[in-house]
This record gives C-alpha cells, structure tokens and sequence, in this order.
C-alpha cells in the first residue's frame, strides 16, 4: 500500500538534501542545450546563405530548391530528435540524482541519464504509435456511432469521448514511474521498462492518482503567484505601459528561480512516488520477469 504522506515527505527531504547537486544538473544541461541552440542557429544562417548563393542555379533548375528543402528538413528532424533525447537525459539524470534509492553522485546520475536517452527515445516512439492505434479505434467506433446521425448518434459519439478521460487518467498513473523505472532500475529495454512499470503499479492506481493529485495541487499553488502577475502586468501595460512592465518584470523574476525549484522538485517527486511503489526498493532485488 502507497503512503501518500510518505511520497511527499521524501520527495521534499530529497529536494532540501540534494538542492545544490540538482541545480547543478540542471545547469549542465541548460548549458548542454544552448550549445545545441547555438549550432542550430550557426547551421541554419549557413544554409540560409548557400540559399541565397544558390538562387540564381535555382531559378534555372527548380530542382534546387527542392534538394535544399529536402536538406533542411532532414537536418530539423534529425536536431529536433536530439534535442528531445536531450531532454529525457535530462529528466532521468535528476530522478537518478533525486532518488533516495541512489548515493548522491553527480558523474553516475549524468552517466545513467545519457544511457537512459536512447530507451526513452524508443518508449516515446512506442508510446506515440499506441496513441494513435488507439484513437483511431476511438474514432472508428465514433463514425460508427453517428452513421445513424441526428442527435442519438452526436450523444454516442460524446460519451465515448468522456469515457476516454478516465482510460487516460489510469494509463497515465500505471506509467508515471517510468523514467524512474529506466533510470534508477536501469531496465534498458523499452518493452521491459513498459511491462516493470505496469507491474509495480498494479492495484495502486488509486493511490498513485491521489498522489498526482496532490503534486498538481502544489504546482497550480507554486506557479499561480508569478502567472497572475505577468497576467496582470500584460492588462496593465494598455492603461499604464511603465507599470505594466515594472509588474511583468517582477513576475519573471519570480517565475524564473520557482520554474528551476519546480523542475528539481518534479525530479524528486517522481523519485520518492518510485521508491513508494517498489517498496522502498524491494523490488529491484527480485526477477520480476521470467
């Protein structure tokens, strides 16, 4: 059984132990994606200048332009890929650094985050592909629904819609350890990963989402004051544009170190919800599966 006090007391005591090193990582990979960022924007004024220097070829051939589109495409995709990988390293490095099941060290939580980049990649993929199975079933049902049209059919066609919210909702507490499940257990494969996951978590949907919850609670209580005051300062700055900005500038500057203290804060949740399923870590010690 879930101890829903439990998660959240470690997720804070991990968060007020570790505060420093989290930062850290954080900064780490802030900077990791600037440099990214950077030779994205280097990369693309190249390419925007073999355009312009290619112009004139291309009004001759039309073929040009078309390899240069083909080009640039292929180099968004294959950068945007990466930055997203970038992304899930980064995530799996703070949970492994924010896990009580972990000594805090900086080199091996970066170390198991790049190594967890690649399996989280293939999970998104995986993920992405039973989504849209699934809402093409959803939508196939739908067209049945209202081939008989009129109202009784639009009624229909609603109410699978509402029925979906709870499917998602469940789905989404049996894989909300996942990162934890990849990172910290270190299961590489993403099939693996997906069936530990829906292992550890059954017959603890309930509690899971009463813990989800309450993170939600936190985050909308956190965030809410900057929010408000960016909101006010874009309706102020029609009547008064100098207070508008000094409010707008204010709410940033609070917004700005609250988002870095949430982002960690998330890390160390999803950490302690993982520790409270596995039992404190039981369950790495056993062969879940066969």
């Amino acid at each position: 059984m879930i101890d829903i006090g439990r998660v959240f007391s470690t997720s804070f005591t991990m968060l007020r132990q570790r505060f420093w090193p989290l930062v850290g990582m954080w900064a780490v990979f802030l900077a990791i994606q600037m440099a990214a960022s950077t030779v994205l924007a280097v990369v693309m004024v190249v390419v925007g200048m073999a355009g312009v220097a290619g112009l004139g070829a291309g009004l001759e051939d039309p073929a040009a332009f078309g390899g240069l589109g083909i080009v640039m495409i292929v180099f968004m995709v294959l950068f945007y890929g990466a930055y997203i990988v970038l992304l899930l390293a980064q995530q799996a490095a703070m949970v492994t650094l924010g896990s009580p099941l972990e000594e805090p060290a900086f080199g091996t939580a970066m170390n198991r985050g790049f190594r967890s980049a690649l399996p989280f990649f293939g999970l998104s993929v995986l993920l992405v592909l039973g989504y849209f199975a699934l809402a093409a079933a959803v939508m196939a049902v739908m067209s049945l629904a209202s081939v008989g049209g009129g109202a009784a059919g639009g009624f229909v066609s609603g109410l699978i819609g509402l029925l979906m919210l709870p499917l998602v909702i469940w789905l989404a507490c049996r894989l909300s350890v996942l990162v934890a499940v990849v990172a910290v257990d270190q299961v590489f494969n993403p099939i693996t990963a997906l069936r530990r996951s829906w292992a550890v978590t059954k017959g603890k949907t309930l509690r899971i989402l009463l813990a989800l919850a309450g993170f939600i609670g936190i985050s909308l209580v956190a965030l809410a004051v900057p929010f408000m005051l960016i909101f006010f300062a874009a309706d102020m700055a029609e009547s008064s544009p100098g207070a508008g900005i000094g409010l707008g500038i204010v709410g940033l500057l609070i917004f700005v170190p609250l988002f870095v203290v949430y982002t960690i804060y998330t890390a160390t949740f999803t950490a302690a919800l993982h520790c409270e399923v596995t039992e404190g870590g039981a369950e790495r010690l056993e062969e879940v599966f066969a």
